[in-house]
């Protein structure tokens, strides 16, 4: 008889998800910072995380150049224009222990958005 071994290799991650359990709630990835307060109260750390930096770009085909061309048949097509906002978005890192043999929940916003939910060490 043939034995076959096989190795499993553990390494620690973060597990990424969608939504946490509060109680008999759930806070999901999309919720503003006072619905997850709301639901599951003042987190056991919470820390600014640096910033990210959101541009918005907008192409407008529909402004009028002044002075008009001098050859009206040389028209190649509607000019557009881009503009472009910056705005700076604080990031922000709360951590809730939910309790002894669960993990640890970190959660991520941007602004006031919930956007990422991950599985810290086990605690």
């Amino acid at each position: 008889m043939r034995q076959i071994g096989y190795v499993f290799l553990l390494l620690p991650t973060l597990a990424s998800a969608d939504s946490i359990r509060c109680g008999g709630y759930l806070v999901n990835t999309g919720d503003s910072q006072s619905r997850v307060l709301e639901v599951c109260g003042e987190p056991q750390s919470a820390r600014q995380d640096g910033f990210i930096e959101q541009v918005v770009r907008r192409k407008d085909s529909n402004i009028i150049l002044n002075p008009v061309p001098s050859d009206p048949n040389a028209n190649p097509g509607q000019p557009t224009y881009e503009t472009e906002s910056r705005r700076i978005i604080p990031v922000y890192k709360w951590e809730y222990n939910l309790g002894h043999g669960t993990f640890l929940k970190i959660l991520t916003f941007e602004g006031d958005t919930l956007v990422n939910i991950t599985d810290g060490p086990r605690q």
